[in-house]
């Protein structure tokens, strides 16, 4: 993973697309599932192509055909593991009087309709174009850009910048979204240990649609 390719210049286009979609998609007269969906499916295929014309490829975000099988085959190893070990820690909240589920509910909407599109959207639309942009790019670029000069800090930096990102586009009215941080720490350690974006993408969707499933219950 040549994560040095993404230069500042693909990294300020990258940042246009997502500010020009965000910005133009609020005109749209749809509800704001609807526009969620296909802001994300835009930014998705805005990005790509833009990797794919102003760069060497998708490598320089973990995507090269390659890393695709392996990235796939340890998604599920990480999903499963950071699952077993989330029902570990519920489990130990729950018994310390502490309701776990208080943490990790998800607001799903009334109809099911809306539910259906929900977890397309939340559980495998948005989880890859957000790994995209907060691991492929921000990580990226921040990794590449200290790299080269304090390569010591170039990871756990690019960790923290990617992370804190990722936690202020989720934040609401109540506070830190502790799924979250969590989920944004270890998109990032997976990414860095698997040198797949398809790792972080299975553990984000995975993650997500079993946050929805617990909330519907």
């Amino acid at each position: 993973m040549d994560t040095g390719k993404i230069n500042t210049v693909l990294f300020i286009i990258t940042i246009g697309i997502i500010l020009t979609v965000e910005t133009g998609i609020q005109k749209l007269p749809l509800d704001p599932l609807m526009k969620t969906g296909i802001a994300r499916c835009l930014e998705i295929i805005l990005i790509l192509m833009a990797f794919r014309f102003f760069n060497s490829g998708l490598a320089a975000i973990g995507l090269s055909c390659d890393r695709i099988l392996p990235g796939f085959k340890k998604g599920l190893i990480w999903s499963a593991s950071f699952g077993f070990l989330a029902v570990l820690i519920g489990a130990l909240l729950y018994f310390s009087g502490i309701n776990p589920f208080s943490l990790f509910h998800v607001r799903l909407p009334a109809s099911k309709t809306d539910i259906v599109l929900f977890y397309l959207i939340g559980g495998i639309i948005a989880p890859v174009a957000e790994e995209i942009f907060f691991r492929g790019v921000v990580y990226g670029y921040v990794k590449g850009l200290l790299g080269k000069k304090v390569n010591k800090w170039s990871i756990p930096a690019a960790l923290i910048i990617s992370t804190y990102l990722f936690v202020m586009a989720h934040q609401g009215n109540s506070g830190i979204p502790v799924p979250q941080l969590v989920g944004g720490i270890v998109f990032g350690i997976s990414y860095e240990f698997e040198k797949s974006l398809l790792t972080p993408i299975m553990i984000h969707s995975l993650g997500n649609l079993a946050l929805f499933t617990v909330s519907l219950f």
